[in-house]
């Protein structure tokens, strides 16, 4: 479905069930990215997923489009325009940066996020506690974003991806104590963790054009931090599939590399059978960040 020129649906998967009534109790969880939409339904009674829709846009860069172009999708479905019982939201770029606790003066957050990122004009500064890290995560959001969502869904928490992302996978894998690392996989960009139980070892993000960036900042990385590339465990979300060119070559230099899995702690509609279980990692997660 099309909604205007450049903006199409690209994933759409919404149980029957809904579509006549809403379950009484819900929370919506909602992913901005430059160039798309995404949001899931939760029915909290059951703790079960029983929506979830992608919206790709024509890439404008800048957040000033991507902002008309959401309220033209929430402004278009009806079903958007319910009253949740609570309603979240994330944003994935790479204008983040992890601040220990010590460190960290919410009076001069600008001042230390300039440090490694270009502040625009139109953007202000937020940061979420990460607990489980003892650290805060600064970032972005621009004001149009903002504005945007924030006219639809009065009472709408923010997250940056990675702090879900985080968190997830330290609350998710804190027992384990073999050291892995994480990759989520955007279309530009790919984010590495590494942990050892509950303790995070390296996070970080980079920019990527082709599958041979992707494996050289990955390898560069692992050089760094003294990891082998044959020994250390390696688990992908994201968009990301086993018979890309990308996958492909990260299984050429990496011996042991498997797909992640969907948090137990839900359950998915029949509707969700179509979709890969290691995408939308940080989406289908970002409730228990914000709960």
């Amino acid at each position: 479905m099309e909604i205007g020129n450049n903006i199409k649906a690209t994933l759409s998967h919404i149980d029957p069930s809904i579509k006549e009534k809403l379950p009484e109790s819900c929370h919506l969880s909602i992913q901005v990215q430059l160039e798309g939409f995404t949001y899931a339904l939760l029915n909290l009674k059951e703790q079960k997923y029983i929506a979830l829709e992608h919206y790709d846009f024509v890439p404008e860069g800048n957040f000033t489009k991507t902002a008309e172009a959401i309220d033209r999708v929430i402004a278009s479905k009806v079903f958007l325009q319910n009253r949740f019982t609570s309603v979240s939201a994330s944003i994935s770029h790479q204008t983040n940066s992890l601040i220990p606790r010590i460190l960290f003066d919410k009076n001069h957050e600008k001042e230390l996020l300039a440090f490694d990122h270009a502040i625009l004009q139109n953007e202000k500064e937020y940061s979420d506690w990460l607990p489980t890290i003892q650290a805060f995560n600064s970032y972005t959001i621009p004001d149009e974003l903002k504005r945007c969502l924030e006219k639809y869904f009065k009472r709408l928490s923010w997250k940056h991806d990675s702090s879900i992302l985080i968190e997830s996978l330290i609350n998710q894998f804190k027992l384990q104590e073999e050291q892995k690392i994480y990759l989520s996989v955007q279309d530009n960009y790919f984010e590495m963790v590494v942990l050892k139980g509950e303790k995070l070892i390296f996070f970080n993000n980079f920019s990527y054009q082709t599958a041979e960036d992707f494996i050289y900042y990955l390898l560069f990385a692992c050089e760094q931090l003294n990891l082998n590339p044959e020994q250390i465990p390696v688990v992908i979300s994201g968009k990301i599939l086993n018979d890309s060119e990308l996958y492909q070559l990260v299984y050429r230099y990496i011996r042991h590399v498997e797909f992640s899995s969907r948090n137990a702690s839900y359950t998915y509609s029949f509707v969700f059978d179509d979709v890969k279980e290691h995408f939308h990692y940080k989406l289908l997660n970002q409730h228990l960040c914000v709960s």
